[in-house]
Protein backbone atom coordinates (compact mmCIF):
# COMPACT_ATOMS: atom_id res chain seq x y z
CA UNK A 1 0.00 0.00 0.00
CA UNK A 2 2.67 2.18 1.14
CA UNK A 3 4.50 2.44 -2.92
CA UNK A 4 1.08 2.74 -4.15
CA UNK A 5 0.81 6.25 -2.43
CA UNK A 6 3.85 6.85 -3.09
CA UNK A 7 3.61 6.36 -7.13
CA UNK A 8 0.24 8.13 -6.59
CA UNK A 9 2.53 11.33 -5.40
CA UNK A 10 5.00 10.72 -7.94
CA UNK A 11 2.00 11.38 -10.82
CA UNK A 12 0.38 13.47 -9.02
CA UNK A 13 3.35 15.85 -8.95
CA UNK A 14 4.85 15.07 -11.76
CA UNK A 15 1.44 16.69 -13.50
CA UNK A 16 2.03 19.55 -12.01
CA UNK A 17 5.56 20.02 -12.74
CA UNK A 18 5.46 19.20 -16.51
CA UNK A 19 2.00 20.94 -17.30
CA UNK A 20 3.31 24.27 -15.34
CA UNK A 21 6.49 23.98 -17.49
CA UNK A 22 5.03 23.04 -20.46
CA UNK A 23 2.62 26.03 -20.64
CA UNK A 24 5.60 28.90 -21.09
CA UNK A 25 6.99 26.34 -23.81
CA UNK A 26 4.01 26.57 -25.29
CA UNK A 27 3.24 30.20 -25.44
CA UNK A 28 6.78 30.45 -27.05
CA UNK A 29 5.22 28.53 -29.52
CA UNK A 30 2.49 30.76 -30.08
CA UNK A 31 0.16 27.81 -28.71
CA UNK A 32 -1.71 30.23 -26.70
CA UNK A 33 -5.31 28.39 -25.98
CA UNK A 34 -3.24 25.64 -25.06
CA UNK A 35 -0.80 27.45 -22.95
CA UNK A 36 -3.81 29.31 -20.81
CA UNK A 37 -5.69 25.78 -20.38
CA UNK A 38 -2.62 24.56 -18.60
CA UNK A 39 -1.75 27.76 -16.87
CA UNK A 40 -5.72 27.37 -15.62
CA UNK A 41 -5.61 23.88 -14.39
CA UNK A 42 -3.24 24.90 -11.22
CA UNK A 43 -5.25 28.62 -10.23
CA UNK A 44 -6.74 26.54 -7.46
CA UNK A 45 -3.34 25.56 -6.20
CA UNK A 46 -1.15 28.32 -6.71
CA UNK A 47 -1.34 32.23 -6.99
CA UNK A 48 0.91 32.56 -10.05
CA UNK A 49 1.81 35.98 -9.71
CA UNK A 50 4.89 35.97 -12.61
CA UNK A 51 7.23 38.16 -10.01
CA UNK A 52 7.69 35.37 -8.08
CA UNK A 53 7.92 32.67 -10.84
CA UNK A 54 10.39 31.28 -12.93
CA UNK A 55 10.42 32.50 -16.77
CA UNK A 56 10.81 30.27 -19.27
CA UNK A 57 11.29 31.75 -23.06
CA UNK A 58 10.01 34.90 -21.60
CA UNK A 59 7.01 33.59 -20.18
CA UNK A 60 6.64 32.64 -16.55
CA UNK A 61 5.77 29.05 -15.77
CA UNK A 62 2.33 28.18 -14.18
CA UNK A 63 3.35 27.59 -10.56
CA UNK A 64 5.15 30.20 -8.36
CA UNK A 65 8.80 29.06 -7.27
CA UNK A 66 8.00 27.54 -4.07
CA UNK A 67 5.34 25.75 -5.60
CA UNK A 68 7.50 24.66 -8.72
CA UNK A 69 9.86 23.84 -5.93
CA UNK A 70 7.18 22.00 -3.60
CA UNK A 71 5.40 19.57 -6.61
CA UNK A 72 9.76 19.08 -7.85
CA UNK A 73 10.50 17.88 -4.65
CA UNK A 74 7.72 15.90 -3.91
CA UNK A 75 8.29 14.15 -7.22
CA UNK A 76 12.11 13.12 -6.60
CA UNK A 77 11.35 12.30 -3.06
CA UNK A 78 8.75 10.24 -3.55
CA UNK A 79 10.95 8.30 -6.07
CA UNK A 80 13.79 7.82 -3.60
CA UNK A 81 10.95 6.74 -0.85
CA UNK A 82 9.42 4.02 -3.35
CA UNK A 83 13.15 2.78 -3.74
CA UNK A 84 13.24 2.82 -0.05
CA UNK A 85 16.26 5.23 0.19
CA UNK A 86 14.82 8.19 1.81
CA UNK A 87 16.39 8.57 5.14
CA UNK A 88 17.06 11.32 7.33
CA UNK A 89 18.05 11.77 10.59
CA UNK A 90 15.41 13.21 13.46
CA UNK A 91 18.42 16.52 13.55
CA UNK A 92 18.03 16.85 9.84
CA UNK A 93 14.18 16.88 9.81
CA UNK A 94 14.35 19.87 12.24
CA UNK A 95 16.76 21.67 10.86
CA UNK A 96 15.07 21.30 7.52
CA UNK A 97 11.77 22.17 9.05
CA UNK A 98 13.52 25.50 11.06
CA UNK A 99 15.01 26.40 7.89
CA UNK A 100 11.80 26.68 5.66
CA UNK A 101 9.89 28.00 8.70
CA UNK A 102 12.36 30.73 8.59
CA UNK A 103 11.62 31.55 4.90
CA UNK A 104 7.68 31.44 5.53
CA UNK A 105 7.96 34.14 8.33
CA UNK A 106 10.56 36.55 6.41
CA UNK A 107 8.06 36.31 3.86
CA UNK A 108 4.45 36.36 5.75
CA UNK A 109 5.12 38.14 9.06
CA UNK A 110 8.39 40.40 8.20
CA UNK A 111 7.38 40.89 4.43
CA UNK A 112 11.29 40.53 3.40
CA UNK A 113 11.34 39.21 -0.10
CA UNK A 114 14.00 35.95 -0.15
CA UNK A 115 14.00 35.77 -3.92
CA UNK A 116 12.65 33.02 -6.30
CA UNK A 117 15.79 30.86 -6.07
CA UNK A 118 15.26 30.84 -2.12
CA UNK A 119 11.58 30.18 -2.46
CA UNK A 120 12.23 26.87 -4.91
CA UNK A 121 15.18 26.21 -2.45
CA UNK A 122 12.64 25.73 0.19
CA UNK A 123 9.97 24.46 -2.19
CA UNK A 124 11.93 21.55 -2.88
CA UNK A 125 12.94 21.36 1.01
CA UNK A 126 9.18 21.60 1.50
CA UNK A 127 8.33 18.61 -1.12
CA UNK A 128 11.20 16.59 0.93
CA UNK A 129 9.68 17.18 4.46
CA UNK A 130 6.22 16.25 3.26
CA UNK A 131 6.74 12.63 2.03
CA UNK A 132 9.04 11.70 4.71
CA UNK A 133 6.25 12.86 6.83
CA UNK A 134 4.06 10.87 4.85
CA UNK A 135 6.23 8.11 5.32
CA UNK A 136 6.31 8.23 8.62
CA UNK A 137 2.67 8.39 9.18
CA UNK A 138 1.96 5.26 6.82
CA UNK A 139 4.61 3.48 9.16
CA UNK A 140 3.11 4.31 12.18
CA UNK A 141 -0.37 3.46 11.13
CA UNK A 142 0.95 -0.21 9.39
CA UNK A 143 2.78 -0.77 12.88
CA UNK A 144 -0.84 0.06 14.87
CA UNK A 145 -2.77 -2.11 12.19
CA UNK A 146 -0.46 -5.00 12.78
CA UNK A 147 -0.54 -4.91 16.07
CA UNK A 148 -4.35 -4.47 16.77
CA UNK A 149 -4.40 -8.03 14.75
Amino acid sequence: MRKIILFLFCIYSLFFVLGSTLAPIMAHYHQYNFSGFLSSLYIHACHQQPDRSFWFFGYPVALCCRCYGFYLGTFFSSIVAFLNKLKLSFKMVIGLFLLTLVDIVLNFIFNINTGNYIRFFIGLIMGLLFIFILCCLLKFLKERLNNAH
